[in-house]
Order: C-alpha cells, then sequence, then structure tokens
C-alpha cells in the first residue's frame, strides 16, 4: 500500500500527491473498483452478441443467397398464372403464395435489376419448380413457347359441365371424351374432392364434378391435358375454401355436397345478387319443413333434367320424369345443376331469416315471394299479366 503523508490540512495524500476521499470523522474512504471477473463478464456478453448478431445476419444472407441460386430448396412445383399486363410484384407475389420463393422483396429487387427497358412479362400460365433459381424464373416469364399457343377462357357462373366443355372444344382445346373422363374418373388431391368421393354412389348423379368448376377467367396452354383443365378449375375453387368453412358444414347437418346443389338451383333461379338470400330462404325453408313442402319445385331443375334452355316450362315439363326435377321427386337433386359463383356458394350456406316459401320471377329478373299458396298464385298472376302486357 502507498505510503500516507500528512497535509497541512490533515487530508491523507499518497505518496503520487492524489487526495484520498475521507468521511465526516476524516476516517478514509475505501473505493471499490471493477473487479477482474465482472470486466472479463461483459467483454464476454459484448462477444457473445457480436457472434449472435453475425449468426443471425450470415443465417439470412445464406438463407436469400438460397433461394436466389435455388440451392438446397425442397423441391415443388405449381402453376403460375399471370394475367394481363403482369408486373414485377404480380409476378413475386404469385410465385411468393404457390411457394417457390421465400423472398418476394428480393426477387422484386432481383428482376429489376435484371430486366431491360421494355422488357414484359407475358401473361399465361406456367409450371415454375423452386428449384429454378430467380435468373430461370425471370427468363421463363419472358419468353413463349412459340409451339405453344396460350387461350383465355372465361368461364360464366352457372355454366354447366356440358356448357364448360363446349368452351374449351371451340377454342379447339382438349376433347369431349377426354372431359368427361377427366370429369368422372380424374384422381384430385382436395379436401372437397375426398369428401366427395367419400359419399356412397348415387347412380342417378349425370357429372360426378358439376358445381365444382369454378367459374372464372383462366389461362390455358393449348397442348394441355384435359386433366390439367379441370384441375386448375379445382385448384380455384379449394381456394375459396377454408378450414372454418368446413368446421361450419360440418356442425351444420348438411354435406357440402348438399350446399353446392343449394348454391347451383340459386345461381340458376336469381338474376340478381340481392335475391340470392331470399331465394337461398326459400329453398331452406321447404328442406325445414319437408313434411308440408317435401319438393323445392324449381324450374332450373327441370330444364337441367330436360338438357334444354328455354323461357317458357310447359305443364308436361314441369312432369319430367328425371331424378333431377324437384317438382317430381323429393328434395335437393342428384348433384348440382350448374357450376355456381362464390356468390351463390356463400348465400346458400348463410341464406336470409324470412318466411317465404315460393318464388316467381318476374320478366325483368327481379323475384316476387310468397308465405303462402294463395300469396304465390297472385304473385304467379302479376307475372302472366305482366308478360302479355
Amino acid at each position: 500500500m502507498a505510503e500516507i503523508k500528512k497535509t497541512n490540512n490533515d487530508v491523507p495524500v499518497t505518496r503520487t500527491g492524489k487526495k484520498k476521499p475521507i468521511d465526516e470523522t476524516g476516517r478514509e474512504l475505501k473505493v471499490k473498483g471493477h473487479s477482474a471477473i465482472y470486466s472479463v463478464t461483459i467483454a464476454v456478453m459484448y462477444i457473445t452478441l457480436v457472434l449472435i448478431a453475425s449468426a443471425v445476419l450470415s443465417y439470412f444472407i445464406l438463407s436469400i443467397g438460397n433461394d436466389v441460386f435455388a440451392l438446397k430448396k425442397a423441391e415443388r412445383t405449381a402453376e403460375i398464372d399471370l394475367g394481363a399486363s403482369p408486373t414485377v410484384i404480380d409476378v413475386s407475389d404469385e410465385l411468393y403464395e404457390k411457394g417457390i420463393i421465400r423472398y418476394p422483396t428480393i426477387f422484386r429487387l432481383y428482376a429489376r435489376l435484371k430486366l431491360d427497358d421494355g422488357e414484359v412479362f407475358i401473361p399465361g400460365t406456367y409450371t415454375a419448380s423452386s428449384q429454378q433459381n430467380y435468373d430461370s424464373l425471370i427468363k421463363m416469364f419472358l419468353e413463349q413457347t412459340p409451339e405453344r399457343r396460350i387461350v383465355t377462357i372465361t368461364i360464366p357462373e352457372g355454366y354447366t359441365v356440358d356448357e364448360i366443355i363446349d368452351l374449351f372444344i371451340s377454342e379447339e382445346i382438349g376433347t369431349r371424351e377426354g372431359f368427361i373422363d377427366a370429369i368422372q374418373n380424374g384422381e384430385y388431391n382436395y379436401e372437397f374432392i375426398k369428401r366427395l368421393d367419400a359419399m356412397p354412389a348415387n347412380p342417378n348423379r349425370k357429372y360426378r364434378l358439376e358445381g365444382y368448376l369454378f367459374p372464372d377467367t383462366y389461362y390455358f396452354y393449348s397442348d394441355w391435358e384435359e386433366t390439367q383443365i379441370v384441375n386448375k378449375l379445382l385448384a380455384a375453387f379449394d381456394s375459396k375454401m377454408s378450414s372454418e368453412m368446413y368446421r361450419f358444414v360440418d356442425a351444420s347437418g348438411f354435406t357440402l355436397d348438399d350446399y353446392i346443389s343449394i348454391a347451383s338451383i340459386i345461381q340458376r333461379e336469381a338474376y340478381f345478387n340481392s335475391d340470392m338470400e331470399n331465394v337461398s330462404s326459400v329453398i331452406h325453408n321447404r328442406l325445414k319443413n319437408s313434411g308440408k313442402y317435401p319438393k323445392l319445385e324449381c324450374d332450373s331443375t327441370v330444364l337441367y333434367a330436360m338438357g334444354t334452355h328455354k323461357t317458357d316450362i310447359t305443364d308436361e315439363d314441369l312432369h319430367y320424369d328425371n331424378p333431377y326435377n324437384t317438382y317430381v321427386y323429393d328434395g335437393l337433386p342428384p348433384g348440382a345443376i350448374c357450376n355456381p359463383g362464390w356468390a351463390s356458394i356463400f348465400t346458400a350456406m348463410y341464406p336470409a331469416e324470412t318466411d317465404f316459401y315460393y318464388f316467381v320471377s318476374r320478366s325483368n329478373g327481379e323475384m316476387l315471394y310468397g308465405r303462402t299458396l294463395s300469396e304465390h298464385q297472385k304473385n304467379v298472376a302479376t307475372v302472366r299479366a305482366e308478360n302479355k302486357s
């Protein structure tokens, strides 16, 4: 210890001349210094934080590199749909949603660096793989194979399987026999298909997948197989379904196929979306009170049974003997009578709460509803009078 000497004012100092701290009684105060262990601990913590930060940064750099150059990525393929005038954002979002890339923002930056002025992505449907690097993906979306014609087809809401097949044949895509086989016998890995195929076979059902070929605008290659085309329509339907919807169906007392059949009738009967909830309520009310109303009595099912389109349905038509005719047979038909849009499917599951049991369409498409047969007969008389005037 350094020798202590006194100064004139009795404050202890060291040999170096530094004053030592004292308390009120004049006693020397001891100053605690940082121990070696404390210093080492701080240093270790700092180094650890630096190493962790470096490791995290390295991980992201490696992960991004793997994504850009398609290194060490699980193999996955998906169909990428590019609509009219696709942007870099459209492409990156589609690739990310389909699981082909992990970093859409990085893809956008990379693509903008690689694309020359005036280069644009070509609309169409592509089969992309997670094993393709960013360069390969960008090049694929810039090139269109000359021998592969891209066809745009819009399937209207309410089209039947037969009408959809006619659309494709008119564009020289596939054959009627090929489509029917794909619809009746094709194997597709979707939850709703599993549920459909698990149901007891109904020999009266016309088409297995009627109701599930989702109406929308699509891009197809002209050389696609019928199963590829059907799968794309089913994938669109699957994208609308959620786990919550399946839970709702399971708790409702109806099957999903029941709801699709109801939706198909709504689609064909209601001209305006604003009428869909009420039309749905009429169908549900009759199904709930089947003792009093065993038959749905919907004109649209008669036309499907007859395989025709016409505005004037005769009394003879109403008695046409076919399982799809809900004037002749009780309850729902053996299957859907068309392929409904989303609004029809939604209102089939969530009808309006009414006490209507009848509806009739006016010439302008509006609906008149009745609670009793007498109300319905008055509405029918009103419609006939309007049609004559």
